[in-house]
């Protein structure tokens, strides 16, 4: 009589299913943060970023909603290679997608935490100046790009007239009673830049 079960041939489908259902959100989910984005932000400097604010509550969740699927990811080419019904092909096919996801989600995280151009330290002078330093990015660079706006997480204004070639940068134009907060973007040889480094402010006495 009609059990439930389901035959091992229909798990394998499922299982190969699921894993390339998630491989491919999350490969599009990481192309469009790392690269389509930061495009689109270039060439249309008026579109709002889908990318989430380096460390925020919004990025936080992107982390582990994209950790628990990439778990999911790994434990279905688990189950995979552990079957000896599944072909070669098959297992070869998912354990790339897997590992081409793992590698991009890695970038993702590189990229969107701020670490390409990470500000670490900053210092305010008697003279109405913002001494700004950050670590350089891994990835080969022209430069950075440094934005200031006077309220937090959002509307920055370029305050450099040309990327900056090192890792140093000193804003003279501020004023008393203000805060500032900066962001810097690494810059490549065509011109394209990076998301945003984590936020740093600086108050004006």
């Amino acid at each position: 009589m009609g059990g439930g079960s389901l035959r091992p041939s229909d798990q394998r489908s499922r299982l190969t299913l699921i894993a390339w259902g998630l491989a491919s959100l999350l490969f599009l989910f990481t192309v469009e943060n790392i690269w389509i984005d930061p495009w689109l932000r270039h060439r249309f400097h008026k579109l709002p970023s889908l990318v989430p604010e380096a460390l925020s509550g919004s990025w936080f969740l992107a982390l582990m909603v994209g950790g628990v699927a990439l778990a999911l990811l790994v434990m279905c080419q688990i189950f995979l290679t552990q079957d000896r019904s599944a072909s070669v092909w098959m297992k070869v096919g998912t354990g790339s997608a897997v590992l081409v996801v793992l590698l991009l989600s890695a970038q993702w995280v590189r990229m969107t935490s701020g670490w390409p151009s990470l500000i670490r330290l900053r210092s305010t002078g008697t003279n109405h100046t913002v001494k700004l330093k950050w670590r350089a990015s891994s990835s080969q660079v022209a430069g950075y790009n440094v934005y200031r706006s006077t309220t937090p997480a959002g509307n920055y204004v370029r305050i450099n007239s040309s990327p900056v070639p090192g890792t140093t940068f000193t804003d003279n134009t501020v004023e008393d009673g203000l805060t500032y907060y900066y962001v810097t973007r690494a810059v490549d040889a065509l011109g394209r830049e990076s998301v945003n480094s984590n936020e740093a402010s600086a108050a004006m006495p």
